[in-house]
């Protein structure tokens, strides 16, 4: 089993994290985390000292002890749910197994997520299992022959998660491991045979036929295609040799066009094409969840576009409680402008999947107000004075 090569992997719910590495380091005062490329102990690797610590959970692992260099592909903002998978990497380097650092070079993916207490027992919560497994699932494709081994906590969405993992459709059903504790689960993969790297795909293999089957399959297909209809040929004399289409009497051509469109009125082209270089859209929290999940990026929102009224005028929206925030997005060459009503009443923006920014509403901010949106060209679009002209402009309205 040692000569397995495992991916941890740290799911959260900004995108799964991978254990890079985990190394004995004698010199460091106390164990510390890092992220790939960075001296800098992450913020909380003073969490990760003290789960390590003599007398701590790692401590029952039968870790050799001392200090410890974990090393991940990144960081996370806050949380305990990277307790679980750390402490797995702990018991499987005290037992001699080694980490990969990337999905193709594993043989096994360890996935696990939860936050454990002083005896290693697994903590049941809400751990937005579902979340992450969606955002985990890039990852998991690289390598789709590993077999993958994973830790679901107790919670509300436990039973779908493993329904979840069942349908990735990989090579080998998944290993799910004990949730109880994480003695368990480090007992459960150092079963002699219980996961081992899977076997080399085997050639395929040709059907060879003996030569009088052959030969009368062959008759067969060519008697089929004699019997086929032929297409009829094209006849030169129905073409109009000048346009080399078939031609038509223009007279019955005429009859069947339809009527030219009537041309929007000016104002109205003018209102549509301002709406147009401006995109509004609503954050709304989706069934089930609340504007702290889609803030703190558990759930992602619904954006729902917003209605034009008439003129520069939006439709209002109303501060319902799904109501999360806004999102603005603008034409290319074009940057937009939010008012100061709506960035005092909002958390400080942030930039969505495709580019747009989001506001999310404060707790206290959550009140009537009345503001502008305005696209602005790109100042570099006019290096001859180094300022954008005056762009378009749209009024929105938040009532309760």
């Amino acid at each position: 089993m040692t000569g397995l090569s495992i991916l941890v992997v740290i799911p959260t719910t900004r995108g799964p994290l991978r254990l890079r590495s985990l190394i004995p380091r004698p010199g460091l005062p106390a164990p510390a985390a890092f992220a790939d490329g960075d001296y800098r102990p992450l913020p909380w690797s003073a969490d990760y000292a003290r789960l390590c610590a003599a007398g701590g959970p790692v401590a029952r692992l039968g870790d050799a002890g001392g200090p410890h260099e974990l090393r991940l592909s990144g960081s996370f903002d806050a949380g305990r749910s990277w307790e679980v998978p750390v402490c797995l990497a702990h018991g499987l380097a005290a037992r001699g197994f080694r980490f990969a650092a990337e999905p193709e070079q594993a043989d096994l993916i360890l996935w696990a997520t939860g936050a454990v207490d002083l005896d290693l027992t697994v903590l049941p919560g809400d751990y937005a299992l579902l979340d992450k497994i969606e955002r985990s699932r890039a990852l998991l494709a690289e390598a789709p022959d590993a077999s993958l081994a994973v830790l679901l906590p107790e919670g509300p969405e436990r039973a779908p998660a493993e329904a979840a993992f069942r349908a990735l459709g990989r090579a080998e059903a998944p290993l799910f491991l004990p949730g109880g504790t994480v003695q368990a689960a480090v007992d459960a993969l150092a079963q002699p045979k219980r996961i081992a790297p899977p076997a080399p795909p085997r050639p395929a293999r040709r059907l060879a036929l003996p030569a009088g089957i052959a030969a009368a399959v062959l008759a067969a297909l060519v008697g089929v295609l004699a019997l086929a209809p032929r297409q009829a040929p094209v006849v030169e004399s129905e073409r109009d040799p000048a346009a080399g289409t078939a031609s038509a009497e223009p007279a019955r051509i005429a009859e069947a066009a339809p009527p030219a469109p009537e041309k929007p009125a000016p104002e109205k082209l003018a209102a549509e094409e301002k709406r147009a270089a401006i995109r509004v859209e609503e954050l709304r929290a989706p069934p089930g969840s609340s504007c702290r999940r889609v803030a703190f990026g558990a759930d992602s929102p619904e954006r729902r576009p917003v209605a034009a009224e008439s003129g520069d005028r939006l439709a209002s929206t109303r501060l319902a409680p799904d109501l999360c925030g806004l999102a603005f997005g603008a034409a290319p060459g074009l940057r937009v402008e939010v008012g100061p009503e709506l960035r005092a009443a909002a958390l400080p923006p942030v930039r969505l999947a495709d580019g747009a920014q989001g506001f999310f509403l404060r707790e206290g901010g959550r009140q009537n107000l009345v503001y502008a949106v305005q696209a602005l060209p790109e100042a570099k679009a006019f290096p001859e004075t180094g300022a954008a002209p005056p762009g378009d402009r749209l009024v929105h309205a938040l009532t309760r």
